[in-house]
């Protein structure tokens, strides 16, 4: 009798407990209040996500600790995104949507070109998609549905998709919609911005045992990831999981400064200019350069604008990690960080795309808080807002769908 109480409690409890990891709500016109039948909802970047039923209805069990998006979309309407932790938990939901606006942008009044895959999809696949080995394995089932508009007057194009954008990664073994809000490529500025929310359905459905090929794709597309990474910062142990960070300053390149001002108050001309407009000398009399060489002063002319400057110290996470609350730690750094991961070596796809001629080294990328702002991470490696975390170098290039994994990875593959 003890031993069935027992099994009867372990069990009420288990019960109990999963009934706290839950979310439940219905979904309804914001204007008419009538329940919206299959709208979409799920957590962002992970595999849980349901459909609402015939009364609206939906229901998310088992969430497991940590902060997330709660995305709830439907064609034709506005996505809803809230942001909660399981701590909130449980959580009872009315979920309002609006119908989207027919007219995309109605407020920019810069003309633009309304184009379609034909003329962009190239683009769109290697900013999105990306250009990794495993790139290569990937497919957009919806790309009809995909459209682009092009602003000449800022040189920039946009893309949008009025249903989710439905991507099949035989790669990593895994189907993704991914609800897109936001695509940008900047050509003047050269940047690629966008902003979204992917729900994965795992290829391997009903339990069974994940193919050979795709639990060695998912290890790689894991190691020295951003995810790997902000892993390792939480629990400080960047330098056992073969991270180097560093601090880099960028700022203006003052001895070009100073040459750019003695060539200006001189007038020298035969000419010829470099790239930045300026004479370049081959014969005749230099300016009065203090005794400096003319050779000299030729190469300074052809550095860049702007010089980086590298820390010697590598640094450990309690130097970034500034604060600390419950199961979140805050990470915060001024100018730049420049990380090297020491566990893979680049991609030869990566040097071809960058135009370098030499063989591939340890990948590096840098980072920096575009708004200053503290990014909050937890213990999976999830971090808020992502928006202010912006990359460049090897994670600039590789942080695509492509290698994207859900936020439960780590604990499936475990």
């Amino acid at each position: 009798m003890k031993k069935w109480l027992v099994a009867l409690f372990t069990l009420f409890f288990t019960i109990a407990a999963a009934g706290q990891m839950s979310i439940k709500g219905v979904v309804v016109n914001d204007a008419t209040g009538l329940p919206i039948v299959g709208s979409s909802v799920f957590i962002s970047n992970s595999s849980k996500g349901t459909v609402s039923n015939n009364s609206g209805q939906f229901e998310l069990n088992n969430i497991p600790p940590g902060k997330y998006d709660l995305v709830i979309s439907c064609i034709g309407y506005e996505t809803n995104v809230m942001a909660f932790s399981v701590a909130q938990l449980p959580l009872r939901l009315k979920v309002e949507l609006t119908l989207k606006a027919k007219e995309l942008e109605n407020v920019i009044v810069e003309p633009s070109i309304e184009e379609g895959w034909d003329k962009w999809g190239k683009m769109f696949m290697e900013n999105f998609i990306g250009s990794t080995q495993n790139a290569l394995q990937c497919n957009i089932k919806n790309t009809n549905k995909i459209r682009f508009r092009y602003y000449k007057k800022s040189n920039r194009v946009i893309a949008y998709c009025n249903e989710p954008v439905l991507i099949e990664n035989k790669a990593l073994g895994y189907t993704l919609k991914y609800q897109l809000e936001n695509f940008e490529v900047n050509y003047k500025d050269r940047t690629t911005f966008y902003l979204g929310y992917p729900l994965f359905e795992d290829m391997t459905k009903d339990g069974k045992q994940i193919k050979g090929r795709w639990a060695k794709n998912r290890q790689e597309a894991f190691k020295g990831s951003v995810t790997h990474f902000m892993q390792a910062l939480y629990s400080n142990k960047l330098a056992a999981e073969d991270f180097e960070v560093r601090r880099m300053v960028r700022g203006p390149n003052l001895e070009k400064e100073r040459v750019k001002a003695i060539y200006k108050a001189t007038v020298i001309s035969n000419g010829e200019t470099n790239g930045n407009g300026v004479s370049i000398i081959i014969s005749g009399k230099a300016p009065d350069t203090g005794g400096d060489s003319s050779a000299y002063y030729q190469r300074i002319m052809r550095q860049p604008d702007q010089l980086d400057v590298y820390g010697s110290t590598i640094l450990t996470a309690d130097s970034i990690i500034v604060a600390n609350e419950g199961r979140y730690k805050g990470l915060h750094f001024n100018d730049y960080l420049y990380i090297t991961y020491k566990g893979e070596k680049e991609e030869e796809a990566y040097l071809r795309t960058q135009m370098e001629k030499r063989s591939a080294t340890f990948q590096r990328s840098l980072v920096i808080l575009i708004n200053g702002e503290l990014i909050t991470l937890d213990e999976a490696g999830s971090y808020f807002n992502p928006q202010d975390f912006l990359t460049s170098g090897y994670w600039g290039w590789s942080e695509k769908m492509a290698n994207l994994l859900p936020t439960d990875y780590v604990i499936y593959e475990k």
